[in-house]
């Protein structure tokens, strides 16, 4: 899902993440968080034809298809999106993580072993949108392990600024098997797009910051930063 399909992970991953296995995605607002999911999970269904959805809740499909579409990028087929924009308007009181599974266990349904890739766009939008309370620990655990049951690879994206750390109100950075840490850094007077693996359970692979570059074929690792 990760290491062969984004071009230049395999110099970082020593080995492909087997499902169930759920990987954050996190970084401040403009660093392509949303462009990374989609290069994995469109190349990962275009080399195995099965299925994955892709579920936004901040962003329309319209306005999501504009943007892979001013990068050259073309999703596969067999790649469903869905997003939550005509529930926020009519839902005020809607439990959005029941609203999640109910979804997934949808597609499972209907696509069995076929689907086996699910992202998530994003956490911090959900919990936006949700009464946060003491329970929310006990909510993200039972959801994380809602979508192990599942059987799939998952990536979900959560909005993170530098210095923060990677859980948000659920305590999501631990239960999580992989964390990939997207960054702007600023170079030689210019801004680079960069990402950084944090954690990656029963996987070896490097920590060194990597700089990426947009590209038709989506997101490109192009090599370590150093200082």
């Amino acid at each position: 899902m990760l290491r062969s399909s984004i071009p230049g992970l395999d110099r970082v991953l020593g080995a492909e993440p087997s499902p169930p296995y759920i990987t954050l995605v996190t970084g401040p607002p403009g660093a392509m968080k949303s462009t990374l999911c989609l290069t994995a999970i469109g190349n990962h269904l275009r080399q195995t034809g099965r299925f994955g959805l892709y579920c936004t809740v901040e962003e329309s499909v319209e306005s999501l298809l504009r943007s892979t579409e001013s990068l050259g990028m073309v999703l596969p087929s067999n790649m469903q999106i869905t997003d939550f924009t005509e529930l926020r308007n009519d839902n005020a009181d809607m439990d959005y993580l029941k609203f999640t599974q109910r979804m997934v266990e949808h597609f499972k349904s209907e696509q069995g072993e076929n689907f086996t890739t699910f992202v998530l766009d994003s956490l911090g939008a959900i919990y936006s949108l949700t009464d946060v309370n003491s329970d929310m620990r006990k909510r993200m655990f039972a959801f994380f392990a809602f979508l192990r049951r599942m059987n799939l690879n998952t990536m979900i994206i959560t909005e993170r600024h530098i210095g923060d750390r990677a859980e948000l109100k659920g305590n999501e950075g631990f239960l999580a098997d992989g964390i990939l840490s997207m960054g702007i850094d600023r170079r030689g007077g210019r801004l680079v797009r960069t990402l950084q693996v944090e954690k990656m359970r029963h996987i070896a692979h490097s920590m060194d910051k990597m700089s990426i570059e947009p590209s038709p074929q989506g997101l490109t690792v192009m090599g370590p930063i150093f200082d």
